[in-house]
């Protein structure tokens, strides 16, 4: 009798509040109501959007100019599906009169491409354009969308009950229902942290919105499963990502903002606390960049957002002169008190230690922060594009550098090559060696049959960046060490084993408008096809110094020996054993 009764009082408290403000006991929200200051930062993005703006379709357009994952679509014109949606939230948000209609145009259009078939395996999911339907889609559906799409609807239907058309909130509705459900039928593990976050927010959010029972326990079973998960690991799977903790805070402030249930707003709370400890830690004050190693990046230098961020969460203790504001001026971050002296008052010199993976093999990471530079390496990973396994930063705020290695295969990082790294303070000893089962431009898709492959040109660059007043050595020979110097700093290198089958290979430097480089081209000429899988040995073996001009490198060679299976290498009091000749991947790096 009691739990009808809640459940009595419950409804009519949603549909009684839902004009003005919910709370019962367990989700909370309310109309939003933008500062002016954050209608102004609106006012500034908007314009640029309109011009993307298609009336006739009701979507934004966007322009592809090369490959992307999970499309088909490479050049051309094309409708998209996320950014519409977030749009119509932005214009919404905004309050402005003259494009109401615009933004309820756009979400009822935008909704009508999800997969709404109950028979279908990607019901609840949208494909990434209008031209490139799901049912006729080439290229691996992202089911990444029902969760990303969906966070964008719960913001109109949680901040604007007061101007949803009366026959689109249905529509609506039911959207988000077939979203929840399909994230909770693929049920993402803990290890794929923004997903799993963004899930359980969504599940959690809908399925107390519509009284879903099973998926009220389903969701909160997530969130205490990802909880214990983060804390059993020490941080998040995706380890000290500039791209992904920002996004597992921002879904996890949504969550602050609308979970109100004791236990689960108190894990909540300290899964944030986790997201901005990783960056506190591995925040370089001088430099203004965020420390590696980095699991996933899309830019190796921050984005000027990344300061708003601070500054906004410090309440402006934080300020280096930098501001660019991000779309969504709704995430109020904030810094936990106990990590501010990170980004304030810092102690250089140190080392930050993380162990990313207990289990064996285990995935250790090292960022020694001095007074002038931050040099980072972790102890495997893969060469994929968006690691970062061995990193650089100096310089200061307004004019950061950055040393990165890279394996290039035609001009694109390659997922088939795996570094082996051991650091200790500003010297690293580490190794490249190749997987006959790997990616090629994707860590998983497109891999590689047999070990074959394609290519005009495969390298070893060590990128210099944002950078363009390097003086570069190159050695007389290929084994011998050499020095690049930059303003103060030297980074003495040595590259001192280069097997890859037959190919003896030769040192280069290059440049562009923005980054100088060293390369040590393993193969340039025509295209012509390799097949790791019929190699001996392939493997790249370097130190490297990173410091002042004034660092004197001890003669202390590296000692080292090639077997038909392994090197193993010693230098200073760091060592390496990894296989040469090119095998299976190594489990996930």
């Amino acid at each position: 009798m009691k739990a009808i009764l809640f459940l009595i009082i419950s409804t009519f408290l949603f549909f009684s509040c839902s004009e003005s403000s919910f709370n019962n006991g367990i989700i909370r929200f309310e109309p939003t109501k933008l500062t002016e200051e954050d209608k102004a930062t609106l006012a500034e993005l908007l314009p640029d959007l309109h011009k993307r703006y298609d009336s006739d379709m009701k979507m934004l357009t966007k322009e592809l100019t090369g490959w992307n994952y999970h499309t088909d679509a490479e050049s051309g014109t094309f409708h998209e599906v996320r950014a519409s949606f977030n749009y119509a939230v932005m214009l919404l948000d905004h309050g402005s009169k003259e494009y109401q209609n615009r933004a309820f145009d756009i979400i009822k259009e935008t909704i009508s491409l999800q997969d709404q078939d109950t028979t279908s395996k990607s019901c609840g999911v949208w494909p990434y354009y209008l031209e490139e339907p799901l049912a006729t889609k080439k290229a691996p559906i992202d089911y990444n969308w029902a969760d990303f799409n969906a966070v964008s609807l719960l913001d109109v239907w949680l901040g604007h009950q007061n101007t949803i058309p009366e026959n689109l909130k249905p529509e609506i509705k039911n959207s988000l229902i077939l979203a929840a459900k399909s994230i909770q039928k693929r049920d993402v593990k803990p290890s794929y942290t923004n997903i799993c976050i963004m899930g359980t927010y969504v599940t959690y959010m809908v399925s107390h919105l519509f009284d879903m029972p099973e998926m009220k326990d389903y969701a909160r079973h997530r969130l205490n499963n990802f909880y214990n998960y983060t804390l059993d690991k020490g941080g998040f799977t995706e380890y000290n990502s500039p791209t992904y903790t920002i996004v597992a805070l921002d879904e996890l402030f949504r969550m602050k903002s609308h979970v109100v249930e004791p236990a689960d707003k108190k894990q909540i709370d300290s899964l944030y606390y986790i997201g901005w400890e990783t960056i506190a830690r591995h925040y370089h004050k001088p430099s203004g960049q965020w420390s590696g190693p980095h699991s996933r990046s899309y830019s190796t230098l921050v984005r000027p957002s990344f300061y708003s961020i601070l500054n906004e969460a410090s309440n402006g203790k934080i300020d280096v002169g930098i501001a660019e504001k991000r779309n969504n001026v709704k995430i109020k971050h904030h810094i936990p008190e106990a990590l501010l002296h990170y980004f304030l008052n810092p102690d250089y010199p140190r080392t930050e230690k993380d162990i990313f993976e207990k289990n064996e093999p285990q995935r250790i990471g090292t960022s020694y922060l001095a007074s002038d530079y931050a040099i980072s390496s972790v102890n495997r990973s893969s060469m994929w594009n968006q690691r970062r396994p061995l990193l650089t930063y100096w310089g200061d705020v307004e004019n950061p550098h950055y040393l990165q290695a890279r394996l290039l295969h035609d001009g694109y990082d390659f997922s088939s090559a795996s570094m082996f790294a051991q650091q200790r303070k500003n010297n690293v000893l580490a190794a490249i060696n190749f997987n006959t089962n790997g990616g090629d431009k994707h860590i998983s898709i497109g891999r590689l049959q047999n070990g074959k492959f394609r290519a005009h040109d495969i390298r070893l660059r060590f990128e210099l960046g944002n950078c363009r007043n390097a003086q570069i050595e190159l050695p007389s020979n290929v084994n011998d060490s050499f020095v690049v110097a930059v303003e103060d700093k030297q980074l003495f290198l040595q590259l001192f084993s280069s097997e890859f089958d037959s190919y003896s290979g030769y040192w280069e430097k290059g440049s562009d408008d923005s980054n100088q480089w060293v390369d040590f081209v393993i193969y340039s000429g025509e295209e012509k096809d390799f097949g790791l899988s019929e190699m001996q040995k392939a493997v790249l073996a370097f130190t490297l110094h990173f410091g002042g001009s004034n660092d004197k490198i001890l003669n202390d060679e590296v000692k080292y020996e090639i077997t038909d299976e392994h090197l193993k290498a010693q230098w200073r009091d760091m060592s390496l054993n990894i296989t040469v000749k090119p095998d299976k991947e190594p489990g996930n790096l």
